[in-house]
């Protein structure tokens, strides 16, 4: 029964498989299969939101990487300068306008899924060239691409949000000439050095309101601290991972989640 229901946490399910019998042809499996899905999801919507870490419809909304950058940008917090365009003439005006430093990263997840899954590909953010532009022409005009100034980074912030609690933790990631590396999940962060920060109170605020105005219970929020003592804002994850901090002995955030869980059912 759903009022049997104390907490659910909500990770990345996998689609429901559809019944391998025999008897069923593919049809058949297919309408079992939305069957399935739709007791499911109805059993699941009987669950009030509150107690969802963190509701499907709430994920949904905070997974576009544009919208968050525009609604962090109207909370007040500072974000990168960002285009996302299929023009050549504006990417190079764009260029010019950061000062011939830009980046380039995927809009949605990176991850290109092939068909031998040992040949998977996991797209980085990478700094990109006037010749790598000039090269790539043809190409940028028959794909949206998201380009952001480059950020001269002191260090990396995760910044992990439970409810009402926020951990950041900075990550260093230093590339053999002491600089911040462009992005510190390359060689699965083999050399990277972790620390807790405290934020300013500001914009520890201003990440509960965006966590809030998502009615996240949890997210995942990358940040950094940059060379000229800004705090910058990349984007927001509802998914977002957080155990390897915790196996890095960094923080202990599998208690804040199993603490916040057992509140709603004290």
């Amino acid at each position: 029964m759903p009022e049997n229901i104390n907490s659910i946490w909500y990770r990345r399910p996998q689609p429901l498989k559809p019944p391998v019998k025999k008897t069923f042809d593919k049809g058949e499996q297919a309408h079992t299969l939305s069957e399935w899905s739709a007791a499911i999801e109805g059993f699941l919507a009987h669950i009030p939101t509150k107690l969802w870490i963190n509701h499907p419809r709430n994920n949904a909304s905070a997974a576009s990487k544009i919208e968050q950058l525009s609604r962090a940008k109207r909370l007040g917090i500072t974000i990168p300068k960002t285009l996302v365009t299929q023009s050549f003439e504006e990417t190079i005006d764009f260029w010019k306008e950061c000062k011939e430093s830009l980046i380039v990263k995927p809009i949605s997840h990176g991850y290109i899924e092939r068909e031998n899954s040992q040949e998977d590909t996991l797209i980085f953010t990478n700094e990109v060239s006037l010749n790598q532009l000039n090269k790539n022409r043809e190409l940028l005009s028959l794909c949206p691409t998201l380009f952001q100034e480059k950020v001269e980074k002191i260090y990396d912030i995760r910044i992990s949000v439970i409810d009402d609690e926020v951990i950041a933790v900075a990550i260093y990631a230093s590339k053999e000439y002491k600089l911040q590396t462009i992005d510190i999940r390359k060689n699965n962060m083999q050399n990277a050095r972790y620390e807790i920060v405290t934020l300013p109170s500001l914009l520890r605020n201003k990440i509960l309101e965006l966590c809030r105005s998502y009615e996240l219970r949890f997210a995942a929020i990358d940040m950094a601290f940059t060379k000229d003592y800004k705090w910058v804002f990349f984007e927001v994850n509802p998914n977002g991972q957080w155990a390897w901090l915790d196996l890095e002995g960094v923080t202990d955030i599998a208690s804040l989640l199993l603490k916040s869980m057992q509140l709603n059912f004290s």
